[in-house]
C-alpha cells in the first residue's frame, strides 16, 4: 500500500455506512455542490472561493472525477444520504506525512446538526486505519469553527493546540489542531469545551497554558482582569479577602485529601486566625513571589505524584464554564464568587488521572 512512507495512487471506492454513502463525485453533482457552496459559512471556514460560480463547480468535480487526486492517494468523497442518493457535502483525506492523513469535510446547511459528518468520519478513519494503515488522523480547522471541533470532538480526537500563521488559500490563519490513533476511543475525550448551554466564551485553549485558562474565565463570567486593562499591579482590592479566601479553602482541601479531615480542620481554623490578625502590609512584590513559588511547588508536587495535572486543568476548565445559568447570565455569591448554575457538572478527575477504567 506504500512505498517509502508514500501511499499509492488509490482505486476509487465507495464507503457505505448505516445512514450516508461516500462515493466518488459525479457530474451530476455539479447542481447541488454550487448550491450548497452558496451559504456564507463554507467559504468561511474553507477554501471554497467566494463568489462560487457553477463553471467553478463543473471545473473542480471535472478533476475529481478523472481521479487526479485517488491518483495522488487523497480521495474525495460526496458525502449521500443513503437510499436517495442526495448529495449533501465532501468529505477529503489528505497524505499529511509518512502513515499520516488529514480530514477535511463540509456540509449543506438543511443537513448540519444531524450527525452526518460525524459518521462520515467515523467511516473514513476505519477506513483509513484498516486499509491504509494510516498511524495518525489530524483534523485542523481555523480557530473559531465550533461546529467543525465539536464533529472532531465527538469521534474522539485529542486537540494538541493552536498552529499559528498556516497558509489556507490566499488567507493566513491560526488553526486549531487535533490527532486520533488506532487505538483511541471514538467518543469525547473531555467534557464540550465550546458554545452552548453551559459553555465558556472564546477558542478551546491550551491546558499547559494556565493563565490563559483563568483569564477566559474571567471573561466569560465579566470578572476584573487588571493584567488585561494594563493597571499597575497591586494587592490592595475590594476582592483581596475573596481571593485569599479562595486559596485558603483550596490549601485546606489538599491538607484533608493528604493528612485527613482534622488536618483540614486545623488548617481552616489557623487561616481563619491569620485573616483575622491582618496587618495591612499588602506587599505586592513578596505577593507575586510567593504566588509564582506556589504554582512552581505545586506543579512539582504533580509531577512526584503522577498527576497529569495539564489532563486535570481541562477537566476543571471545562466543569468551571458550565456555571453559567440557562439564559447565559451570571449568578455570583455576596462575596463575589461565581455561584454553580443548574447546567453546571464536576470535572471527571478520575478520567483525567486514567484511573476511570
Amino acid at each position: 500500500m506504500s512505498r517509502n512512507g508514500q501511499v499509492d495512487a488509490l482505486e476509487p471506492r465507495t464507503l457505505i455506512g448505516e445512514r450516508i454513502i461516500l462515493a466518488p463525485l459525479t457530474l451530476d453533482d455539479v447542481t447541488d455542490m454550487h448550491h450548497h457552496a452558496q451559504d456564507p459559512e463554507i467559504p468561511r471556514w474553507t477554501t471554497v472561493p467566494n463568489p462560487y460560480t457553477r463553471d467553478m463547480a463543473e471545473e473542480w468535480i471535472k478533476g475529481a472525477v478523472q481521479a487526479t487526486t485517488w491518483d495522488k492517494g487523497e480521495p474525495i468523497w460526496a458525502i449521500r444520504q443513503s437510499g436517495a442518493g442526495t448529495f449533501m457535502g465532501l468529505f477529503s483525506l489528505f497524505r499529511a506525512g509518512d502513515r499520516a492523513h488529514e480530514v477535511a469535510y463540509w456540509i449543506g446547511k438543511e443537513f448540519r446538526g444531524q450527525g452526518y459528518v460525524t459518521e462520515a468520519v467515523n467511516l473514513v478513519a476505519d477506513w483509513a486505519f484498516r486499509d491504509l494503515h494510516a498511524g495518525r488522523i489530524l483534523w485542523r480547522a481555523k480557530v473559531g469553527n465550533w461546529p467543525s471541533w465539536k464533529i472532531a470532538w465527538q469521534c474522539g480526537f485529542k486537540r494538541e493546540g493552536v498552529w499559528r500563521g498556516v497558509t489556507m488559500g490566499n488567507e493566513v490563519t491560526d488553526q486549531w489542531a487535533a490527532s486520533l490513533l488506532p487505538g483511541d476511543t471514538r467518543s469525547p475525550r473531555t467534557p464540550w469545551d465550546g458554545p452552548g448551554p453551559a459553555a465558556g466564551q472564546g477558542p478551546a485553549l491550551d491546558p499547559s497554558q494556565p493563565g490563559e485558562l483563568v483569564a477566559q474565565f474571567h471573561r466569560t463570567y465579566s470578572m476584573p482582569d487588571r493584567l488585561a486593562a494594563g493597571e499597575t499591579p497591586t494587592v490592595d482590592y475590594e476582592r483581596l479577602n475573596m481571593r485569599m479566601g479562595l486559596i485558603g479553602e483550596e490549601f485546606a482541601e489538599l491538607m484533608g485529601a493528604v493528612y485527613g479531615p482534622q488536618a483540614r480542620a486545623i488548617t481552616e481554623e489557623a487561616f481563619a486566625r491569620g485573616v483575622a490578625s491582618d496587618e495591612g502590609s499588602r506587599d505586592v512584590v513578596e505577593a507575586a513571589d510567593a504566588l509564582a513559588d506556589m504554582i512552581y511547588v505545586i506543579y512539582g508536587m504533580a509531577l512526584e505524584s503522577g498527576i497529569n495535572l495539564d489532563a486535570v486543568l481541562a477537566e476543571v476548565q471545562a466543569s468551571n464554564l458550565s456555571k453559567l445559568m440557562p439564559d447565559g447570565s451570571v449568578k455570583l455569591r455576596e462575596d463575589g464568587k461565581v455561584l454553580k448554575g443548574p447546567d453546571f457538572f464536576p470535572p471527571n478527575v478520575a478520567r483525567a488521572l486514567g484511573l476511570d477504567k
